[in-house]
């Protein structure tokens, strides 16, 4: 059972900027399947072929950068498959090279063509990826509690941040099911996404934006297609909701139809002008958060 219902394809073109990659071995040693939990329950495929769809679609996005947490299952994939389906796929040409000790701008990101980031939790696949394309977790991803049931509350541990740069908040729901005759914890919960993927996404995203000193990343989400999180995602970028237009935000200082005798209008006018400038540039400047901030599982 996936933890969405559109593929990767249509998930970037909605907006999806964080790709969660459950990664395993496949039916040989040569190669890496895509899988939740594992491939008795749900197998989505090749990593290769996940990789080339992102490739492709970062071919003709280029000033869009995308995001893909590598996370390894029980039995874990060869790391030179992996590297192999990252070459053969033509992903690596996008990748950021090494754990930066700053984060660069996505500007410079996008001027440089490497707009993919790679995280992974395997060290030894770190250690096999000589390019240095794949990042490692610790000491720069701060993954915050989850996953959650229906009848826990969010929370929002770890408190004892040290180093980490990038946070990644876990906003969703799982459950206990059986699948082909087996058994599973921490599997999709797909209902009541109205709720969770609605009001109680934007609580969960502004109460651990308070009670944690780095600004939100990524917010991992199932069926991010139910409910509604890209209303409260622009929120928390300070951006203007669909259809709507961030001149409808600017100020009004005065009504243009009113003119007092003996005082030109033009001076106000000059007011408006610089101030709808200050206001633009700082919208812009907030756009670039909203490019890392929606993650979700496959």
């Amino acid at each position: 059972m996936g933890t969405q219902y559109f593929g990767i394809q249509q998930q970037l073109n909605d907006g999806i900027r964080g790709l969660h990659l459950n990664i395993t071995q496949g039916a040989t040693a040569a190669d890496v399947s895509l899988c939740y939990p594992d491939c008795n329950a749900y197998n989505g495929g090749s990593l290769k072929d996940t990789l080339t769809i992102v490739k492709n679609w970062l071919d003709s996005n280029q000033r869009d950068v995308v995001t893909i947490f590598l996370e390894s299952a029980l039995l874990k994939a060869n790391p030179t498959a992996v590297l192999k389906a990252f070459s053969d796929s033509g992903a690596d040409k996008y990748a950021l090279m090494g754990k930066p000790a700053t984060w660069p701008s996505l500007q410079s990101m996008i001027d440089s063509r490497t707009t993919l980031v790679v995280f992974s939790d395997d060290a030894g696949l770190v250690a096999a990826n000589t390019k240095g394309y794949f990042i490692p977790h610790p000491g720069v991803v701060l993954r915050l509690d989850g996953p959650f049931t229906y009848a826990s509350e969010w929370t929002c541990g770890p408190w004892d941040r040290r180093y980490e740069s990038i946070m990644v908040i876990p906003h969703y729901i799982v459950q206990t099911a059986t699948y082909n005759g087996q058994t599973y914890n921490n599997m999709p919960y797909p209902f009541n996404l109205g709720t969770t993927n609605g009001y109680q996404y934007e609580f969960h995203a502004i109460t651990c934006r308070g009670g944690q000193s780095i600004w939100i990343n990524f917010m991992e989400v199932d069926y991010y297609s139910e409910g509604d999180v890209k209303t409260p995602t622009l929120k928390l970028n300070a951006l203007p909701y669909p259809n709507d237009n961030v001149a409808n935000f600017y100020p009004q200082f005065f009504d243009a139809t009113v003119e007092i005798a003996g005082i030109s209008a033009s001076a106000p006018q000059l007011l408006a002008s610089a101030s709808r400038l200050v206001v633009l540039a700082t919208c812009l400047s907030l756009v670039s958060l909203a490019l890392f901030f929606d993650a979700l599982r496959i």
